[in-house]
């Protein structure tokens, strides 16, 4: 299944958001002439699903072409602690395998962080920092999945190394727990039109889809950013998720010893591979540009066999701008003056 547009605007942001406690706090005495609310920006992008390039590639063309709003809002106290959010609303051009009608628009899940900068050892300049992230249920997957509040912790060390305009390498850590009212995804209403009343009880198996929501889940991989120039960053992420499900529930008294129900079939986990790899360009210093791509999927395909995680068909292509509001507000004054 190629990844819709809702995919793009809940998946995309775990592969790009962690430079948020990652890396060093290289002037101090600088973020404290700033406004407290720097670093906030607004962020366009067009996305294009990789086999949407290959119509002859698979039986079925499915071609995905979305574009995408986010905001970026920031608010520091001090140098120490910042207060972050990430929220996007995207809308796919092409017809969507998760929207109820065409060009339907949808929102992301809201995402706040509380970000220490931490600190950095001074003889091997190592660096730690941490955050904690509060996910609020605001996209249709996750009310699908009756999500009530998501919580997740994470560490980052990193080390920055003085290679033209800077090398950092990161390791990053993230362990989120989910609350969620049922164990199973939860359908809006029955899956045929003849169920008028989803509570009935011959409908009553259209209720839930039965996919069990992932409980709890470790996220964690390298992250690579090489500045060759003062305006020309490349990054690439490698991240690897594994996430614990839920016990299956007991099977009915009548099926009980019943050949129906299998043998050995409680997976109780899912595992993810994330890769991202971006070339970003600061034209300006209020706006700045992305090319990018970015897989995200199952380690096993459809098929059952093995994914190349790092590019597959599930590999999606953007390209972004990034209009930071406090370089907007500095040009706008300076013109002025």
């Amino acid at each position: 299944m190629v990844l819709g547009v809702t995919f793009v605007a809940n998946a995309q942001p775990i592969a790009t958001g962690l430079s948020g406690s990652g890396g060093e706090l290289t002037d101090a005495a600088k973020s404290a002439d700033r406004p407290a609310w720097r670093g906030t920006s607004v962020n366009y992008s067009h996305n294009l699903g990789v086999m949407t390039l290959a119509p002859a590639a698979e039986p079925f063309y499915n071609p995905t072409w979305s574009h995408r709003l986010g905001l970026f809002p920031e608010w520091h106290f001090g140098t120490q602690l910042t207060l972050r959010g990430r929220f996007f609303i995207s809308q796919e051009f092409t017809d969507s395998d998760f929207t109820r009608y065409r060009n339907e628009v949808e929102l992301s899940d809201v995402w706040l962080d509380g970000v220490w900068s931490g600190f950095t050892e001074k003889h091997s300049r190592i660096h730690l920092g941490a955050d904690l992230r509060v996910t609020l249920p605001t996209s249709k997957p996750s009310q699908a999945q009756s999500r009530i509040l998501t919580l997740g912790p994470s560490l980052n060390v990193s080390r920055r190394f003085d290679v033209l305009s800077g090398l950092t390498l990161i390791y990053t850590a993230r362990f989120t727990y989910r609350f969620n009212r049922f164990a199973t995804r939860q359908n809006q209403g029955p899956t045929i039109s003849a169920c008028g009343d989803s509570r009935s009880l011959e409908c009553i198996d259209f209720i839930n889809t039965g996919v069990r929501n992932p409980q709890f889940d470790v996220l964690h991989g390298p992250v690579v950013s090489f500045a060759p120039h003062s305006k020309v960053d490349v990054s690439a992420s490698f991240l690897m998720q594994r996430a614990w499900l839920p016990a299956l529930a007991a099977a009915p008294v009548e099926l009980a010893g019943s050949t129906q129900l299998g043998v050995g079939t409680d997976v109780a986990t899912r595992d993810l591979m994330i890769f991202s790899l971006s070339v970003s360009y600061q034209a300006f210093k209020a706006v700045g540009f992305s090319l990018g791509a970015w897989t995200f999927s199952n380690q096993l395909g459809e098929d059952g066999r093995y994914q190349f995680p790092l590019f597959n068909r599930n590999t999606t292509l953007y390209l972004d701008a990034t209009f930071d509001l406090e370089g907007a507000v500095s040009s706008f004054r300076k013109e002025k003056s």
